[in-house]
């Protein structure tokens, strides 16, 4: 069991469900939106993306085995933990599920369209580990995207099933917003997936794939995360100074827990030669993505408390 828990990745898991809870529970039920889903769609939209993100995570274990033989041989679970055919068949267990899931829900919703997301991810999610992790800049392009679709479809299962005349511009206004959070968590975890690959750079490298730590060097191509990073800190800055800026709450929050650890990652970057330390930068920037997500609903609760 504890096996099963290790390839899923459940922290990984556990954020999926968490992002789509604070957007329903944070943001469009506290605007005064009528959820679409009842409490069993929603269950089933929860398990669809988390399943998704289970079997991503497994897929992608079966395809790095050689590569973390090299990076990280202490943590290795296929053929160390678990046989490759088993790994396989979780995979595609899992997999299954996510998609009957999302089809449930979709007919539920008259909206049978709907279920080709959800197919179409898994496809992705396995070209991902299979072929597009291994070419430059397209596989962290890929999976920083699948991120930020996590928040995206939140919105489009609860508020495009019951749209209409009268509720179009509040649900425009909702989307923008969400739109907003996707393009944040698009933005930091690509510069993660980039410090990763600076972390794996030995492994990647011996297991033939271009990243950008190999295309330009360990040393260049953190320098060059650091420099997006501070293009991340503008972006920030400039939301911060034209949208909440009025609110001190708001505002701390964002300095404290996202631009602060964004700081820090960017000014180690330049320094940073060892591959513990870039684990240390990566970890800083999930937990940015985790205060990211939980900023939709600090800003809600912030507002009905003044």
């Amino acid at each position: 069991m504890a096996t099963f828990f290790k390839i899923i990745r459940w922290p990984n898991v556990m954020l999926t469900i968490l992002t789509q809870l604070v957007i329903i529970y944070g943001l469009l039920i506290p605007s005064g939106v009528d959820p679409t889903l009842n409490w069993w769609q929603l269950l089933l939209l929860v398990m669809a993306t988390g399943l998704l993100t289970a079997s991503g995570n497994v897929i992608n274990d079966i395809y790095d085995v050689g590569i973390d033989q090299i990076n990280k041989p202490q943590k290795l679970l296929v053929t160390k933990r678990i046989s490759e055919t088993s790994a396989y068949n979780l995979y595609f267990v899992l997999t299954v599920l996510a998609v009957i899931c999302g089809f449930v829900l979709s007919n539920s919703l008259n909206k049978p369209i709907l279920s080709s997301i959800f197919i179409g991810v898994a496809f992705v999610l396995y070209l991902y580990a299979s072929s597009l992790k291994a070419m430059l800049l397209v596989g962290n392009i890929v999976i920083s995207l699948l991120v930020a679709l996590v928040i995206l479809i939140t919105g489009i299962f609860e508020l495009f099933p019951s749209l209409t005349t009268e509720n179009q511009p509040a649900f425009k206004f909702l989307m923008e917003r969400l739109l907003e959070f996707g393009l944040m968590a698009f933005l930091i975890n690509l510069a993660r997936e980039w410090v990763k690959d600076c972390e794996d750079v030995n492994g990647d490298k011996a297991g033939g794939r271009n990243t950008l730590a190999i295309a330009l060097g360990r040393t260049r191509a953190a320098r060059l995360v650091a420099i997006f990073i501070l293009g991340i800190l503008i972006l920030l800055g400039w939301y911060i100074y034209n949208y909440v800026y009025k609110n001190d709450v708001i505002t701390y929050y964002f300095i404290v827990f996202i631009m602060g650890p964004l700081m820090f990652v960017m000014i180690k970057l330049w320094t940073t030669a060892t591959q513990k330390e870039f684990h240390i930068l990566s970890t800083v920037l999930k937990a940015v993505l985790l205060f990211g997500i939980l900023s939709i609903g600090v800003i809600k609760i912030n507002y009905y408390l003044n």
